[in-house]
């Protein structure tokens, strides 16, 4: 009997992620780039055809050349750790481990699958555009996908995302699916489903402040898989008001003042967001970006290492700016902005993003709850829709 389709694509995914085929990576100015931030730089990978064949591309994350000169091995234990999480995580709706390799220096470069664009940059050029909100349909697709990647997550993998935001979901072709990406700080979870920290004293919440929960702000000793719904609830809030979240009025600030220049308000831009879960203001709101994985920018950019490098050490100056309430507002639910008028097609993404912020980790939704409540709720409007036309 002829070996079934299911276990052949089995045996080569383990394949894969056994990694049992050399993947040759070439010098980082060989490649184009595709973001880069703190120590970190992901780059474009063209494999050359394989009998006759055209292959996809990838993406390969590697910490930068100044990176690697200051001897601090974090960043390269991160991509390690990564590496180790994804070799385990097989969902459509999680980003596919293509590989690892390490150089002679002892540096890791993780292969990844490459996907067009991030939903950071979608909603980032919507917003330079005026385009108002994320349409609702591209808006539910991306809560169906990731609620069905954070099920998979927090009930099978036993793991806690850790640091989800806009460009942590990456997106394929016109919403076709979209998938959940960057693991390096993502935290295990015990038999209840939680993360005990004065019991695992060696483990620590490593996200962004800016997209952080509120146990996470107050630093209580046992959080669970909601401290992920909080921050996917603030995802949703990006879709509809195109800044991330907490930032209204200093975006407002920006665009009304007319003694800031271009480059300063990008730094209020989704992609330089970012930041480890520190108290210092500055690493929540500059331009040092671990995350922006794969935030695509020009075909045509093709940055060398030491240009990136420089741009990673660039300081934020938005000083001239109150910015006092903002650390105060971190672990709350932002208000949702009044210039757009949203129809009634909104109606369950605002909801749902009310029932995610809640204060109380146990108000808010299970990620299985989620999607079969969304998927329900399509059902019944495709049987409506279906009755009316009879």
């Amino acid at each position: 009997m002829d070996t079934p389709r299911r276990k052949l694509r089995n045996l080569h995914l383990e394949n894969v992620q056994n990694n049992s085929t050399p993947i040759q990576i070439p010098p980082s100015p060989m490649l184009k780039t595709l973001g880069h931030g703190t120590g970190v730089s992901v780059y474009r990978l063209d494999r050359s055809p394989k009998q006759g064949q055209i292959r996809s591309p990838w993406a390969v994350k590697r910490i930068t050349q100044r990176t690697r000169a200051t001897k601090d091995t974090l960043l390269n234990e991160r991509i390690i750790r990564e590496a180790d999480i994804l070799r385990k995580l097989n969902h459509p709706n999680i980003v596919g481990f293509r590989g690892v390799v390490k150089s002679p220096d002892g540096v890791e470069t993780l292969a990844l699958e490459m996907c067009n664009t991030s939903l950071g940059s979608i909603l980032e050029e919507r917003h330079d555009e005026d385009l108002g909100p994320l349409p609702a349909k591209n808006t539910f697709k991306m809560i169906m996908d990731i609620a069905h990647a954070l099920d998979f997550l927090h009930t099978e993998a036993r793991l806690l995302h850790g640091d989800l935001k806009s460009f942590n979901v990456l997106v394929k072709g016109e919403f076709e699916i979209c998938k959940l990406c960057d693991f390096g700080v993502s935290l295990p979870l015990d038999e209840h489903g939680e993360i005990n920290f004065q019991k695992n004293p060696g483990l620590q919440y490593v996200g962004t402040n800016l997209w952080s929960a509120p146990e996470i702000i107050d630093e209580v000793e046992i959080i669970d898989t909601k401290a992920d719904i909080f921050s996917f609830g603030l995802i949703i809030y990006e879709t509809l008001a195109l800044v991330p979240p907490h930032t209204l009025e200093l975006d407002a600030a920006f665009n009304s003042s007319n003694d800031v220049d271009l480059e300063s308000r990008k730094q209020l831009n989704y992609s330089n967001c970012a930041g480890s879960n520190k108290s210092d203001l500055d690493d929540s709101l500059g331009v040092h970006v671990d995350e922006r994985d794969f935030a695509v920018k020009s075909e045509a950019e093709d940055v060398v290492e030491d240009e990136e490098d420089e741009d990673d050490t660039k300081e934020n100056d938005i000083s001239d700016f109150s910015l006092t309430n903002l650390e105060q507002a971190y672990g709350t639910r932002p208000p949702l902005p009044v210039a757009f008028q949203l129809s009634d097609d909104y109606n369950c993404i605002v909801e749902l993003f009310y029932l995610c912020t809640n204060a109380l980790s146990e108000d808010r939704p299970a990620a299985r709850t989620i999607w079969q409540c969304f998927e329900n709720n399509a059902a019944n409007v495709t049987a409506s829709s279906d009755a009316a036309g009879e």
